[in-house]
């Protein structure tokens, strides 16, 4: 389980600095992001579903144009088992200006000492 929360650090490590060498050594090659909200009515009720550590870094990149004054707090990283890690935190800000805040929970499957999946959920709060 150690080795888990090893992965979920050094993964957030590259998340956070949007390093595609380092999420590329950490996710496996059918990676996907499973995200909290939908584009289009396609994407209900699952959400918007991104492929590879490209599109990571793509979403990354928009969340940098349009969120603002962002904060994490409360994080908590968990392994379940050998295969998974489990994230809670509380995210908020602004996107485009309009606040927002959420608890958030992502669960991330790992296979072979790799990430699989990002699935987020989020519940948003007053």
């Amino acid at each position: 389980m150690d080795d888990l929360l090893v992965l979920m650090q050094r993964f957030r490590v590259a998340y956070g600095s949007a390093d595609k060498e380092g999420l590329l050594a950490l996710t496996s090659d059918d990676f996907q992001w499973c995200q909290h909200v939908a584009q289009s009515t396609d994407e209900l009720p699952a959400g918007r579903t991104l492929q590879g550590v490209d599109a990571l870094l793509d979403e990354l990149a928009w969340r940098k144009q349009h969120w603002q004054e962002v904060r994490y707090s409360d994080l908590a990283e968990r392994a379940a088992g050998d295969d998974l890690l489990v994230q809670t935190f509380t995210i908020s800000g602004l996107q485009d200006g309009k606040p927002f805040n959420a608890r958030a929970v992502d669960l991330y499957p790992v296979k072979d000492g790799l990430i699989t999946r990002k699935d987020t959920y989020w519940k948003y709060l007053k």
